[in-house]
């Protein structure tokens, strides 16, 4: 076998069954807070969603495509192959084309805020798909420590949010986003950290969103698995063609 292959096998290992040890260090200063995030420029990932809102149910695999702080691209399939869903995300507007029914429809984030009750914006859609934090930290920001995690508590557009984040990785574990005047709320967790170009990514992310909804108490829950990532600097392509057959809905 190869040298530099059994070399990277051995650290593979050796970072999967001793990741604990491996990042262990002990932060003396909270003020010196470090959070690790996922830095790049494109990012390509093949993953499989899962969502569930009590009525509707979506099990369906997902290539999703992002050009850091600009487009998110994304095209579910129920089966390889077979395109039912294909969305184009930026700071403005969604726009959505639906296979299935042969129909197309752009939408903003206000249309989302209202589905949830909850305040949503490009910036925080991105942050959750990857791990990184949700909003950008400032002099006001409160930090806490316990045994096993540092916990950012901030404030943004009437969201109380606290970030869990790991002291030994200094990655982000748990999201809590409170919207006390809404009464909704959202936990965001994530999981099994793998490592790509020398960053931690979590391949298992899971939402878990309450909010009201017509006077009634309202739950959705979506799970993304990843099962393939690229992050580099390399350009991709985000295609995204409506069909002149296609009808727009309301």
């Amino acid at each position: 076998m190869n040298n530099r292959i059994l070399v990277l096998l051995t650290l593979l290992i050796f970072l999967g069954s001793c990741k604990k040890d491996l990042f262990r260090f002990k932060v003396l200063d909270k003020n010196k807070l470090n959070i690790e995030e996922v830095d790049f420029e494109y990012l390509q990932a093949k993953s499989k969603i899962k969502y569930n809102d009590g009525i509707q149910k979506i099990n369906a695999n997902a290539t999703i495509r992002i050009r850091k702080d600009s487009i998110i691209w994304v095209s579910l399939s129920p089966s390889v192959g077979v395109e039912i869903i294909r969305a184009i995300i930026n700071k403005d507007s969604i726009l959505v084309i639906d296979r299935f029914n042969k129909e197309f429809r752009k939408f903003g984030f206000d249309s989302l805020r209202r589905k949830f009750n909850i305040y949503l914006d490009y910036k925080m859609l991105e942050s959750t798909l990857i791990g990184n934090l949700i909003n950008e930290r400032k002099k006001g920001d409160k930090v806490i420590k316990n045994d096993d995690y540092f916990i950012l508590k901030q404030n943004h557009n009437n969201l109380a949010v606290d970030n869990f984040v790991n002291a030994q990785t200094m990655k982000i574990e748990k999201v809590e986003v409170t919207d006390d005047p809404n009464m909704s709320s959202m936990e965001i967790r994530y999981d099994d950290f793998q490592l790509y170009n020398e960053m931690l990514f979590p391949s298992k992310n899971s939402f878990h969103l309450s909010y009201s909804k017509e006077s009634s108490d309202q739950v959705s829950q979506i799970n993304i698995n990843y099962n393939r990532i690229s992050l580099d600097n390399k350009k991709i392509k985000f295609p995204f063609n409506i069909p002149n057959r296609y009808v727009p809905k309301e």
